[in-house]
């Protein structure tokens, strides 16, 4: 690169890193919702699926018994950020509505997890399951199997405009699923 263009990524750097160190709380904002959010995935999930979709539109004519099985928790904690649920019979995780796969692994603290960011905007992220039958940035569809879970902690953390919801909110998320 020539000089000229190391200083101009030079300062687009300083300004970016002090923007972010020094800045006021709202441009801090701007740059989390921009380098965080799921936005930009959902729109273009959303823009391919628009072109790719057939003109023949499946009704569905029962519903899933499994997805109602989500709101049927003993018990709710607080753990990190979301929380633990706890279930006494064992039971499929099923896509609440169409979405996309973000996030298949184990990790630290919630073991073996699955994040799925859905059409809603919702990002929902399901910790201790048991097995997970999707991979990473792979696209679901409404009442596809997600991942299974025995009885025990289940845990959610659900994100809706880049904020976590609190318990109060996370409780009235479960009970508006479809059943």
């Amino acid at each position: 690169m020539k000089k000229w263009q190391w200083l101009i990524a030079s300062i687009v750097f300083v300004v970016i890193y002090s923007c972010n160190y020094y800045g006021d709380i709202a441009t801090k904002r701007v740059i989390h919702s921009v380098v965080y959010s799921s936005d930009d995935l959902v729109m273009m999930r959303k823009a391919v699926v628009n072109m790719l979709s057939n003109e023949d539109q499946q009704l569905p004519v029962s519903a899933d018994v499994s997805i109602s099985q989500l709101q049927l928790f003993e018990t709710i904690d607080r753990f990190n950020d979301g929380y633990l649920l706890v279930y006494d019979e064992p039971f499929v995780l099923n896509a609440l509505y169409d979405g996309m796969i973000v996030f298949t692994g184990h990790t630290k603290y919630n073991g073996k997890t699955v994040s799925v960011v859905y059409d809603t905007g919702d990002t929902v992220t399901f910790g201790f399951v048991d097995d997970f039958y999707v991979l990473p940035y792979t696209t679901v569809t409404k009442g596809a199997v997600v991942a299974t879970k025995k009885s025990g902690e289940l845990y959610i953390q659900i994100e809706r405009n880049g904020e976590v919801l609190n318990m109060e909110e996370t409780i009235r998320w479960l009970k508006e699923q479809p059943i």
